[in-house]
């Protein structure tokens, strides 16, 4: 799969060559120094995160510099002591606390320069062969422009920073000397082609051409025996050629470019290549291969996956507001109640209703470095965040569908637990809304209207009426309980005490919870309260026919408007009379 994406990237990268890679090309915070040919200071550029404009047509081309003088692995220094940085005649890298002579010693430096001099005499077998036939092609590097360039480094490296008031900080400061930007390509070629492979030991030469095993996102060595195919003759894992080498190397480039933007999510087709943060979708329906990456000291790819189809648009997706909620004046996290077309859209309302913001940052974090307030949220993010994964940003509802039930109950009773009965509303209008649009339960909205409706009649009734079926006797425990809930008078989150009913396996063991949330509260019940008497003595006299509990009719039932809060025609009056009295 990974070929397949280099060909598309081959098909951009020969209509716009380096560009495509430059434009988008993300400096490192440093001080940046251009030296004219007269060994004057000509360009100083600081570049930090809050402050650097890419607008100045000088940061494109400090950009093309650095891109072909930085050191695209550490283990391949051209300073073995690896005080130096950079790969070329050209340029000199070092971090600013190294800058003193303990630290860059004039050996250092002469062995830098050395090294670009006479590469060959640091190389040997294979890698020494690469280089000399790189040195064929372009020749070998002018021993003045070196020397030139070495004395001016030694002559004023140590109080640049005090003369030419450049910010002294910890990141790197990076000298770049005047040239023509082919003279640039040539001298970076000489350091790549010989570093390019992996290791020039799995080097193989079939006729003319040499295979190698690539560098970018492949490591083979003894800590990583796992990645060696021991069944084959051959073990490596895969060998290319010079030319495919070099062209996945700005394939990784070019990636590395946006992964330092944030833009991570990448959509690779046969023509195009989209890179977008993690609230932008594809413009258009997407088939192809879908690659998750991360800047680390090299680019990590995450995840790699093909995607048949992700469509442009979510259809029949309508948020309902399944439990009548009426906000006046709370604040409403879930505000796109009906249609819901955009991806980036739903993303967030999940990533706010559901996880409190920390989805979304979390999809790959290990779990020891996650940092989320609330460890049954974070459970939820550990157990199902690549489901949650699939389906928004690949259009793959095939396991979310399967768990999207438990993982939204899970957290919603984690909210009543916590008493965030709002936010607990909300998610159960999510959770509805999104069963819905995967095919399951019609209209809960309506079913829940419809059992409140008959619930209303048959507890204001004389005598009192009877649980005519399961769903009914389910919403009916959930507003008993949800009652006495309330006439908890404690400073503590009172909603906690739903547990051992959210808990109960039988019905049995639910009755016996519920006699003992009676026998607790009832002090706070009048013994006349006729609707509170008929409600309680329908859910106990009730067997329900199938075995398990319905928990969503129960938690809908919890969370409804309380019916026994409400007041009917007869108990006004009652009220009435007894004040008058």
């Amino acid at each position: 799969m990974l070929k397949d994406c280099v060909d598309t990237f081959k098909k951009i990268y020969e209509e716009k060559g380096d560009k495509i890679i430059i434009d988008n090309y993300v400096l490192s915070e440093g001080s940046y120094i251009l030296v004219d040919d007269k060994g004057d200071i000509e360009k100083i550029l600081e570049v930090n995160k809050e402050d650097v404009d890419r607008n100045d047509s000088m940061y494109y081309i400090f950009a093309e510099m650095d891109y072909l003088s930085r050191l695209p692995d550490m283990n391949k220094p051209v300073d073995s002591k690896k005080v130096i940085h950079s790969n070329n005649c050209f340029s000199f890298f070092i971090k600013k606390p190294n800058i003193n002579p303990k630290k860059l010693t004039d050996e250092i430096i002469d062995n830098y320069y050395k090294n670009i001099l006479y590469p060959e005499k640091k190389y040997d077998g294979k890698k020494k062969e690469m280089y000399l036939n790189i040195e064929k092609k372009h020749g070998k590097t002018d021993d003045k422009i070196i020397e030139k360039n070495k004395n001016w480094i030694k002559s004023r490296i140590y109080k640049i920073i005090e003369e030419e008031n450049i910010k002294n900080d910890k990141n790197y400061l990076k000298i770049f000397f005047k040239a023509d930007m082919e003279q640039y390509k040539i001298e970076s070629e000489k350091y790549i082609i010989p570093n390019i492979y992996n290791d020039v030991k799995y080097n193989i030469k079939i006729g003319n051409e040499v295979l190698g095993l690539p560098n970018d996102n492949m490591g083979l060595n003894s800590k990583k025996p796992y990645l060696e195919h021991r069944t084959r003759k051959n073990k490596l894992p895969y060998l290319i050629s010079e030319e495919e080498v070099i062209l996945q190397k700005k394939f990784f480039d070019y990636l590395m470019n946006y992964a330092s933007q944030g833009r991570t999510n990448i959509y690779i087709s046969d023509s195009n290549i989209e890179c977008l943060a993690n609230d932008e979708s594809p413009n258009d329906e997407f088939s192809g291969y879908f690659l998750k990456i991360q800047k680390g000291k090299e680019v990590e790819i995450q995840d790699f996956d093909e995607i048949i189809l992700y469509e442009k648009k979510i259809k029949n997706l309508n948020i309902e507001n399944v439990l009548s909620i009426k906000y006046e004046g709370k604040q409403q996290n879930l505000n796109n109640y009906g249609p819901l077309e955009n991806w980036k859209d739903l993303r967030s309302v999940i990533n706010e209703v559901y996880f409190s913001k920390y989805l979304t940052n979390n999809y790959f974090t290990k779990p020891k470095d996650m940092k989320v307030y609330d460890p049954e949220i974070e459970r939820n993010i550990l157990r199902y965040r690549k489901a949650f994964f699939d389906w928004l940003y690949k259009g793959n509802e095939k396991v979310i569908k399967q768990v999207f039930p438990q993982v939204s109950m899970n957290l919603i009773e984690n909210s009543i637990c916590n008493g965030y009965i709002l936010r607990a509303k909300e998610q159960f209008n999510l959770r509805e809304s999104i069963i819905k649009y995967f095919g399951g339960v019609e209209n809960m909205g309506d079913i829940l209207k419809n059992l409140s409706d008959k619930l209303r009649e048959k507890i204001s009734s004389n005598p009192r009426g009877e649980i005519d079926k399961d769903e009914e006797y389910y919403f009916a425990v959930g507003q008993l309980v949800s009652y006495l809930i309330s006439k908890n008078k404690s400073n503590k989150k009172m909603h906690s005490l739903i547990n051992p009913i959210l808990n109960c396996s039988t019905d049995e063991k639910l009755k016996d919870e519920l006699r003992k949330l009676f026998t607790k509260y009832n002090y706070d019940i009048w013994k006349k309260d006729k609707r509170f008497n008929n409600l309680y003595g329908m859910v106990i006299g009730y067997v329900p026919e199938k075995d398990g509990i319905i928990k969503d009719i129960l938690i809908g039932g919890y969370l409804y408007s309380n019916l026994l809060y409400e007041k009917d025609k007869e108990e006004v009056k009652e009220d009435g009379k007894q004040e008058h009295e």
